[in-house]
């Protein structure tokens, strides 16, 4: 399972995080002052994994709706939890 550590200090007031449905996978996107980290959850694999594929898919269509849905962290728990996460 690969988790996004979580900032603090100054660089934690820099943080973003959002949330995303890449298709049916939910997605933790963290931009930090240092890069991005990102985390896709993979059923099939049984937990989360890091997948630069993703990161493209949401720069290239965020906000044309073509399969890329931005949405809240309670959604991406919800969503983790059908796909049979955590």
């Amino acid at each position: 399972m690969t988790a996004i550590k979580e900032a603090t200090g100054p660089a934690a007031q820099e943080t973003e995080v959002r949330y995303y449905l890449v298709g049916r996978v939910p997605v933790k996107l963290q931009e930090r002052p240092d890069g991005v980290a990102l985390v896709a959850y993979n059923p099939l694999l049984g937990g989360f994994v890091s997948d630069a594929r993703y990161y493209s898919a949401i720069k290239r269509h965020e906000g044309d709706e073509d399969g890329i849905e931005r949405i809240d962290e309670d959604r991406f728990t919800a969503q983790v939890a059908a796909l049979g996460g955590q």
